[in-house]
């Protein structure tokens, strides 16, 4: 299982990005191997439309979940139609995102 943040810089004590679509960063939790890969969002200059780009990226990467501080209708969408769970953050690092999402410690949206 695979976890994609949105993040303001690339490493996992990185806080979570306020914009899940154009955010620069994604921080890509694999939960079976416990290691984390960063990412550049190549949809965070998109002239339109970067929440849906954004989820395509994710989807490439194999990501199961996301956590975002929250989601446009059409990223919602997106992910909902690829079986992509998402989950509210907060503005606090990778790490202990990751954390929380291990302990069942975040609420779906």
């Amino acid at each position: 299982m695979k976890l994609a943040i949105p993040i303001v810089d690339n490493n996992e004590n990185a806080i979570m990005s306020e914009r899940f679509g154009r955010s620069v960063y994604y921080a890509i939790y694999d939960a079976d191997a416990d290691t984390y890969e960063f990412f550049t969002n190549p949809a965070s200059n998109a002239r339109g439309g970067a929440g849906v780009q954004a989820v395509q990226f994710l989807i490439s990467k194999d990501v199961t979940a996301v956590v975002a501080p929250n989601l446009g209708p059409n990223a919602d969408n997106a992910l909902k139609r690829a079986n992509v769970e998402s989950f509210q953050g907060e503005a606090i690092s990778a790490k202990e995102l990751v954390a929380k999402w291990k302990n069942n410690q975040l609420n779906k949206i």
